[in-house]
């Protein structure tokens, strides 16, 4: 069981790591206005799901003692923000690729 743990530990701290990692169907290449829409709001979400997380163990390392809290800080609160970094990039991008997709993010055009 330990074995299977330390693997999916190790995916994850990749993806983690890894800028160019995308969700099962997120291809800017081939995404229509609606999906990279569809990536918009989908990050959105996740952005605020993370913060919320953030709070709560911020919160919850005010409570605790200065070990446990420590822990927190060190583990929890790092990672997460890590994460929300990143999900705010990711949605920034697609907000710029629905702009060009949308035809309002033409580059080169004189007028």
């Amino acid at each position: 069981m330990q074995n299977r743990r330390e693997q999916v530990a190790t995916v994850f701290l990749q993806r983690l790591n890894d800028p160019t990692y995308r969700f099962a169907g997120e291809n800017p290449a081939n995404a229509t206005l609606e999906q990279a829409q569809g990536w918009v709001k989908t990050y959105d979400d996740l952005v605020s799901f993370k913060r919320e997380l953030l709070e709560l163990c911020q919160r919850y390392a005010e409570k605790s003692g200065p070990d446990v809290a420590r822990v927190i800080r060190d583990t929890d609160v790092l990672m997460l923000e890590v994460q929300v970094s990143r999900f705010e990039q990711k949605r920034d991008y697609w907000k710029i690729r629905a702009t060009e997709l949308a035809g309002n993010g033409r580059r080169g055009d004189a007028n």
